[in-house]
């Protein structure tokens, strides 16, 4: 006798195998010696005793369970010939001379099976029981957050280092602030090249445009409801996740545009900085002046102020990577409840000028087949 079976564990999750009744055929093949084969791919039952051939084809049992017919007509009987033909197709001429079998060539290894399982305990099957169902929900919207975080730069501040700001004077001290915009007065917009479906786009903008087209992409692709939170079409995602890709593109190249820009503007913004704490520094030098002896000339706190004004630049134009991040969330059946999710939702998609048969497609029930054993303590 010679089994010949696919050891895919894909075939057991799928309903086409059972675990349990391999390890009784490889218990069988043990003790009584016969050969247990593999073939990968195989999907077709096939049964030779003797003179006679039953052709069957198996089905799974993840679509068998619902089944109350007692015939089940999916196999044909064949004798004679070609039963020996595919006998030998299989592998039962044993003779030295005979030819190789078509199918089964390879002997199902220990090792394999215990590849299998293993896989199947990380990945079990998940019988389903078609015969019981349940009320499910489906929504063609769903609630999606979008943030976007490091795009807004002409406001942004900077911390000044402690030597700006630890003065000996106390009213000094009390009119320095701890913390200084970067360098991008009189920047004006700046031009970048992004790609536009295949074709180069220049655009002009600064953080004011940037701020409108993420507005833009919010309204045109998201419906904002009060109390709930923002939700978008199914339908729509797709675009949206390009849109906000772009937005993340265009950032970046304006932050290497302004970076640029701002390399151009260093000497001036040293200049401000040691015109501005030189004469402060003379009347009242930093303690680490005295702390390590240094004497307080206006060469020597010009020489300091220059070289601290350095590192507050390279701080000012080093930005932090653009963030944009989206989140998807489902919606419940709990809010279709709702009657004050539904009329804000129906209202503001009215106003966006949503087509009416789409907002009354919008959520919709059926039947569907749950997992064996999902009823259970419940």
């Amino acid at each position: 006798m010679t089994v010949i079976l696919d050891s895919d564990p894909e075939v057991y999750r799928l309903g086409f195998g059972d675990e349990a009744a391999l390890g009784t055929i490889r218990a069988a093949s043990a003790k009584n010696l016969f050969d247990l084969r593999e073939q990968s791919g195989v999907r077709i039952g096939v049964v030779i005793s003797d003179d006679t051939t039953m052709v069957y084809s198996p089905v799974s049992k993840n679509i068998e369970a619902g089944s109350t017919s007692v015939e089940k007509p999916n196999a044909v009987v064949l004798s004679g010939s070609a039963a020996d033909r595919i006998a030998a197709a299989a592998g039962s001429d044993t003779r030295e001379d005979a030819p190789r079998p078509e199918v089964g060539s390879k002997a199902l290894e220990p090792a394999k099976v215990q590849q299998m399982q293993a896989d199947l305990k990380t990945n079990p099957p998940k019988p389903f029981d078609i015969t019981r169902k349940m009320n499910v929900f489906t929504s063609k919207v769903q609630y999606v957050e979008f943030s976007a975080l490091n795009y807004r730069l002409t406001t942004r501040q900077i911390p000044l280092p402690p030597e700006l700001v630890d003065v000996a004077d106390d009213d000094l001290r009390n009119r320095i602030s701890s913390r200084i915009r970067a360098p991008l007065d009189g920047i004006g917009k700046l031009e970048v090249t992004v790609d536009n479906n295949g074709k180069p786009e220049s655009i002009k903008f600064d953080d004011g445009w940037l701020n409108k087209e993420r507005k833009r992409i919010e309204d045109e692709f998201t419906f904002q409801i009060n109390n709930f939170g923002r939700v978008i079409l199914y339908s729509d995602r797709g675009a949206f996740d390009k849109a906000t890709s772009r937005f993340k593109t265009i950032v970046e190249k304006y932050q290497d545009a302004l970076r640029d820009t701002l390399v151009t503007k260093q000497s001036e913004f040293e200049k401000r900085i040691v015109d501005e704490f030189s004469r402060r520094w003379e009347q009242n030098p930093p303690k680490h002046f005295a702390r390590w002896g240094i004497e307080a000339t206006p060469e020597k706190i010009r020489g300091e102020l220059q070289r601290l004004a350095q590192e507050l630049f390279k701080s000012a134009i080093t930005f932090d990577a653009p963030v944009v991040k989206i989140l998807y969330k489902n919606v419940a059946p709990e809010n279709i409840r709702d009657n004050r999710f539904l009329e804000a939702l129906k209202s503001i998609m009215l106003k966006r000028r949503v087509p009416q048969a789409i907002i009354e497609s919008l959520f919709e029930s059926g039947q569907a087949a749950p997992e064996t054993g999902a009823f259970l303590g419940r």
